[in-house]
């Protein structure tokens, strides 16, 4: 367990005007439908516009090589991107950057007194009123509440760092839980996994209520999403302890009962798992894995109502939907393509073209 002296760690403020920390597009423009893309590591990154599919510029971060960058997500008050950053080795200092979406440049860089932290998964917390405001789970640390715009440490949450546990920190669901996504492999019960609901504004420290406690349903949970009337989507593989399972399922939780509902969907065996979509407006959940089959799925029957081969297999990255939820967007790193599906004609209109694209966000 790990001191709450750690609570007290420095976060120190690397000017971006030291660095040379403004972005530098490689040609001018810019959009009001933006969409950021990313491969979750490296300088450069771009904007697209969502709605003619057009790259609008590569964006470049000019900083020093000592400096690596890697990981992005949205604040809540969607003004701008928070990115993690390491330091050089031996011993890189772990910290983030925050990217100004609306004056188009990288503000700050921020260093704790934290070395060798990697891995970590961050995520920005659900609470409105704190939009800078992240949470952090460090393996070998535990979890901390950090405020990126206040550049302070909230709170020391858990120092739970068992080095089985691949713990991660999963978006906030709704407006009303922040969920953790704790997943156990090697265990005597098999590989498991738990999703933990925390009321949103207790920083993770008002648990509700937890999902497979000790594998009671026998699951390894890939990726979910939370529906208008409280049903919870998952993908998952069966974890029985006893043999690996070759195909991935659908399946539903009640939130009110905590039941789980077996569909008879399942999916061929995708090298990493299957991610999840889903629209509101069309009563449809969208599901993907490694082998480039894009599955539509009825949210009132369980059943595939169509299957868009995207003639394309690899590392595939989470699926986003468009504000209007007339186009999903879909990336495989390793083709170096952004797939935009139109999901009214059920078919890929466009294929763009950016190194290695994985996280895609629209502010």
């Amino acid at each position: 367990m790990i001191a709450k002296s750690f609570v007290l760690f420095n976060l120190i403020l690397i000017s971006a005007i030291t660095f040379g920390c403004n972005s530098s597009p490689t040609e001018p423009g810019t959009t009001e439908n933006k969409m950021y893309v990313y491969s979750n590591y490296g300088k450069t990154f771009y904007l697209l516009d969502y709605k003619t599919f057009e790259v609008v510029k590569e964006i470049n971060l000019s900083i020093p090589d000592t400096i690596t960058i890697n990981g992005m997500i949205l604040s809540t008050d969607r003004k701008h991107l928070f990115l993690k950053v390491e330091g050089q080795y031996p011993s890189p200092p772990f910290g983030f950057a925050v990217y100004n979406i609306e004056g188009e440049n990288l503000e700050n860089i921020f260093f704790t007194d934290f070395k060798d932290a990697e891995p970590a998964y961050f995520i920005a917390a659900q609470n409105k009123t704190e939009p800078g405001l992240i949470y952090v789970r460090f393996r070998d640390f535990g979890t901390y509440s950090i405020d990126l715009y206040e550049q302070k440490i909230q709170d020391f949450i858990s120092g739970e760092h068992d080095f089985v546990l691949d713990e991660r920190i999963y978006p906030a669901i709704g407006d009303e839980w922040d969920v953790i996504h704790k997943h156990w492999s090697g265990d005597i019960k098999g590989s498991f996994s738990e999703l933990e609901f925390y009321l949103t504004n207790s920083g993770l420290h008002n648990l509700q209520f937890t999902l497979n406690k000790n594998n009671q349903d026998s699951i390894s949970i890939y990726d979910f999403k939370l529906s208008k009337d409280n049903r919870l989507f998952i993908t998952y593989q069966l974890s029985d302890g006893h043999s690996r399972n070759i195909e991935s399922y659908f399946g539903i939780y009640n939130l009110e009962t905590k039941q789980l509902y077996r569909s008879s969907l399942k999916f061929p065996w995708s090298l990493s798992g299957y991610f999840l979509g889903y629209s509101i407006n069309r009563n449809e959940v969208y599901s993907i894995g490694s082998d480039g089959r894009f599955y539509i799925i009825d949210t009132n029957t369980y059943i595939i109502k169509d299957t868009i081969n995207l003639g394309v297999s690899g590392e595939q990255s989470p699926i986003i939907i468009s504000p209007d939820d007339n186009f999903a967007f879909v990336a495989y790193p390793s083709s170096n393509s952004i797939f935009v599906i139109d999901l009214n004609n059920r078919k890929v209109i466009k294929t763009i073209s950016v190194k290695e694209p994985y996280n895609m966000i629209i502010p």
